[in-house]
């Protein structure tokens, strides 16, 4: 109770009604099963189209003999996508001997041509001269049509900061910039570089190791490319040399930081460059570290000014799938090796979805010459990786929980409150089907869909077969669909047999979307096929239909295309031998039960009883009106009984409410019957 100890006006909000229920989705699937890349624990993975699949899991894949029939998950979400579903949560599954490509990156000065070099050329254009100075050496090394043309070690005499070019004697050959690496040193530097780097060609620095995020030889076809950046430039005003340090007046000391590199160049001066460090940002000036630079090189009178720029590098991650042409890249720039906040590459590559900081490498040293480098200048690869060596087991589609928070398989999509429906595409295996079942079953608020098994011969399953491992279900949370179907592969550039699980999934939501959950997903053309593995005609859908195996129907000779024939579960029980009713009662207990949560601890009397009441009775007239209930009075269609004829004295000391709820879901009309004789025609007339 509210408290009025003063006098005043006491303004208060009052609940008004009974709370409304809302209706739960009914179409969000969650799928399990192979892929070519994706993680392979912790939370499933969104998707919203299969665009947005292939670049979180890769497009359609081959991994050979030993994993056939576990690849369809691709086509499976192609399918549902193409029939009207719009949410897939995916949790990939891998075999236990799949493993990570990895890199090893070094560090260096190697970059490449910006234009062609013909012979006798003196003036090379280069894509970054940062390490460079006059008297550091460069060697040109061609690769085209499989021959290597590699120059003499050149020299710099002279170079040119703001275009990026450097002079050098005189070319023997021409090089291609298309085709060329330029390998370079810094020189007889080793007095202001914090490092050296040896000869051109030889062994450089090492930087740090790249790992992919997750398993399967799709890392190698991911790759590293890395470019200088500076993140702040300005122009040195005069020099004072203060202790051991070298303070330095800058223009500006925007996008200057403690712990940056900075590349000083001199223009004129006789060491045109050298490498130190901010150790402060006073004022105007940065304070740098190591020896003091002699105060004639800093002359602000000498024709060339005098630069100062930060050493950062920028890192690009691509990875474009082999199948489908969707390329992911990621972009990372204004990176460090030094643990500076926002410009960590560890940090940074942290939150990548394609590689990740190998622990295992040795950090590199704080050294802007141990930055990453393309040993071509152009781009890095991953190598290693396995897609395993054996299919994945039974447990491993089941799932485990590897650690809090990172479960894996089938398990992993049990803590997705708003999956509605599961599928494993592909697998037929008894163990994975029983395990959908039983997580439906044990939940009660999705439904599973489960794909026919291959059959001995390795073709479509025989009406024998079908039946025998249809037989080792009975429940009214599944249903089969058979035979599979066919669809175009971008693989083979031909047709492929598939799973129909996907596209029957996708029919589903197209019909939950359209019509209602209510609906049987029946009766329905399926998208994005071209064939049925095999044509089933009448007669033996008479003997499947009984056994609860639904049916897809080549009618097209009746100009009615492939079809969903059937909506029966996988159950003895006469009362859920619908697909949607049994999905219907899905869709009222988990939205009662949502939309009941505000009933906890209230007090339970007879007004409590009434808001109940209501406010269910509310939400069943709504889906009356619908067309979900039979009746053509809401009388007819439901009851909600909430008072003393539910709970007892009993129920009411130990805190049970007990509400009693009773609806008449409509059947679908599996059997149209039009009876017609004859008629003698006539008409009567009767007076009242």
């Amino acid at each position: 109770m509210p408290e009025y100890l003063a006098p005043g006006v006491f303004v208060e909000e009052v609940a008004s009604g009974p709370p409304p229920i809302a209706g739960v989705g009914t179409t969000t699937t969650g799928l399990i099963g192979m892929t070519r890349r994706g993680p392979t624990q912790g939370p499933p993975t969104l998707v919203t189209n299969y665009s947005e699949f292939v670049r979180n899991f890769g497009g359609p894949f081959d991994f050979g003999a030993t994993f056939a029939g576990l690849q369809d998950l691709p086509y499976a979400v192609k399918g549902f996508f193409a029939n009207g579903g719009r949410r897939i949560y995916v949790s990939r599954v891998a075999p236990a001997s799949a493993s990570e490509a990895t890199a090893s990156l070094t560090g260096g000065t190697v970059t490449r041509l910006r234009r062609d070099a013909l012979a006798t050329a003196t003036v090379l254009a280069l894509a970054t001269t940062r390490g460079l100075r006059v008297g550091s050496r460069v060697r040109l090394v061609q690769v085209k049509d499989g021959v290597t043309t590699t120059s003499a070690d050149l020299a710099i005499t002279a170079y040119d900061r703001d275009a990026n070019e450097v002079t050098v004697p005189a070319l023997a050959s021409t090089f291609e910039a298309r085709f060329t690496t330029v390998l370079t040193d810094v020189g007889t530097l080793a007095a202001t570089l914090p490092s050296a780097l040896a000869d051109p060609g030889a062994v450089k620095p090492a930087s740090f190791g790249l790992i992919a995020t997750s398993d399967g030889t799709w890392g190698r076809d991911l790759k590293i490319s890395t470019a200088p950046r500076s993140a702040g430039r300005a122009v040195v005003r005069h020099t004072l040399i203060t202790g051991g340090n070298t303070v330095v007046p800058v223009t500006t000391t925007a996008g200057f930081y403690v712990g940056a590199w900075v590349e000083v160049s001199f223009g004129t001066a006789a060491n045109q460059r050298v490498y130190r460090k901010v150790t402060a940002i006073a004022g105007g000036s940065l304070v740098l570290d190591g020896p003091n630079i002699a105060a004639g090189a800093w002359n602000p009178v000498v024709v060339s000014e005098t630069r100062i720029s930060t050493c950062e590098f920028d890192l690009t991650l691509t990875y474009a799938d082999p199948v489908e042409g969707t390329t992911v890249t990621e972009r990372y720039t204004g990176l460090t090796l030094a643990q500076i906040p926002g410009r960590y590459y560890v940090d940074a590559l942290a939150a990548s979805a394609l590689a990740t900081v190998d622990t295992a490498v040795a950090a590199p040293a704080d050294d802007p010459f141990a930055f990453p480098v393309p040993g071509d200048g152009l781009a890095d690869t991953l190598s290693g990786g396995g897609d395993g060596a054996a299919a994945p087991t039974d447990l491993e589609y089941l799932g485990t929980e590897v650690a809090p928070d990172a479960k894996t398989g089938l398990l992993a999509l049990e803590d997705v409150d708003e999956v509605a429906l599961l599928a494993a595409p592909g697998v037929t295996r008894v163990a994975v089907h029983a395990a959908l079942i039983e997580q439906a079953t044990r939940l009660m608020d999705r439904f599973a869909v489960l794909d026919p098994p291959v059959g001995a011969a390795g073709g479509p399953a025989s009406l024998t077969e079908i039946q025998s491992h249809a037989d080792n279900f009975d429940t009214r949370y599944a249903a089969i669909y058979y035979p599979r179907v066919v669809v175009t592969d971008p693989l083979s550039g031909g047709t492929r047999v598939v799973p129909p699980s996907g596209h029957v999934l996708g029919v589903y939501a197209r019909v939950d979307n359209a019509r209602g959950v209510h609906k049987a997903p029946a009766n329905e053309v399926i998208l994005g096929i071209t064939d049925l593995e095999l044509t089933v005609s009448r007669g033996q859908q008479e003997i499947l239909n009984p056994r609860g195996i639904n049916v897809l129907r080549d009618l097209r000779s009746d100009r009615r295309g492939l079809r969903v024939y059937g909506a029966r579960c996988l159950t003895s029980e006469p009362d859920w031998v619908y697909v949607n009713v049994r999905r219907l009662f899905i869709f009222l207990e988990e939205s009662l039960s949502e939309g009941s949560q505000w009933v906890v601890f209230e007090p339970n009397d007879h007004r409590l009883w009434r808001r109940v009441r209501d406010s269910i009775s509310i939400f069943l007239e709504g889906v009356w009106r619908d067309g979900a209930l039979m009746g053509a009075k809401k009388e007819e269609a439901f009851f909600v009984t909430c008072d003393r004829s539910t709970m007892d004295d009993d129920d009411i000391l130990n805190g049970r409410l007990v509400v009693e709820i009773g609806i008449a879901p409509v059947r679908p009309a599996e059997f149209v019957i039009l009876r017609i004789g004859q008629w003698m025609g006539g008409s009567a007339v009767q007076e009242l």
